[in-house]
């Protein structure tokens, strides 16, 4: 299909490399256009945020780590949690999957569930909230001390720009896409080391002048993306497809 098709669109530069090196697809073919955080992410007024009631709703701790996503091999998630063990930081972690107890642990897709739900399971740090709706999540983004996405490829990293657009400090890998979206307003860390993982995470969450500088860094950076900009270069892409 993908050999067939007159355009492939894809999100970043990383996955148009990826395509065209898996697929054999000639590199015009292929349109990199970048997705956006929603509008409703952003920075909020606190008292908008009623942050005490969140705290008590969700029991989450003054201070945290925050982790948006799923459960699959490229998020590095048992490594991850070495590492915030490590620490001994508070982790507030955000996904459907995570919570989930009616899935097929044989399977060998889920092999990091298993590990996660084994690492997590009596730790007192580690919070699991599954699925969070979106005006609840805008302001955990808010509350977090830092955004921790550790992982070992994406295709784009939305959560990124999510957690940049509320302001929150950023720690992240060079891996796959994520340099490319984070550019110079991230804390980057190397995916495979726990170790590097467990200090990035550290000189983060204590160096209050850091944190500061990643805030503005990560709020600028998030400009760059909208989804009027991803609307109107997926348009011209279809407008050439269609005069050809």
């Amino acid at each position: 299909a993908l050999k067939q098709a007159s355009v492939i669109l894809t999100d970043s530069q990383s996955s148009k490399k990826d395509i065209i090196k898996h697929v054999g697809v000639r590199e015009s073919k292929v349109n990199a256009v970048y997705l956006a955080a929603g509008e409703n992410f952003k920075v909020l007024d606190k008292s908008k945020l009623n942050a005490e009631n969140l705290r008590n709703q969700y029991n989450l701790p003054e201070k945290f780590i925050l982790y948006v996503g799923d459960v699959t091999w490229n998020k590095n998630l048992p490594r991850f949690l070495d590492a915030v063990k490590l620490t001994k930081l508070p982790l507030v972690m955000v996904g459907k999957n995570l919570v989930s107890e009616t899935y097929d642990k044989t399977n060998p897709w889920n092999a990091d569930l298993n590990r996660v739900n084994e690492l997590a399971k009596g730790d007192s740090n580690i919070t699991r909230l599954g699925f969070i709706p979106s005006e609840d999540l805008v302001k955990i983004y808010n509350l977090a001390t830092v955004f921790a996405m550790p992982s070992l490829y994406e295709g784009f990293g939305l959560p990124i720009l999510e957690a940049m657009s509320c302001g929150v400090p950023v720690v992240t890998t060079k891996e796959g896409s994520l340099k490319e979206v984070a550019g110079d307003a991230a804390f980057y860390v190397d995916g495979y080391d726990y170790e590097n993982i467990a200090n990035g995470l550290t000189k983060v969450f204590n160096d209050l002048d850091l944190q500061k500088e990643l805030s503005e860094k990560g709020l600028k950076n998030a400009k760059r993306f909208s989804w009027k900009k991803t609307a109107e270069k997926t348009v011209k892409v279809y407008k050439r497809v269609m005069d050809s």
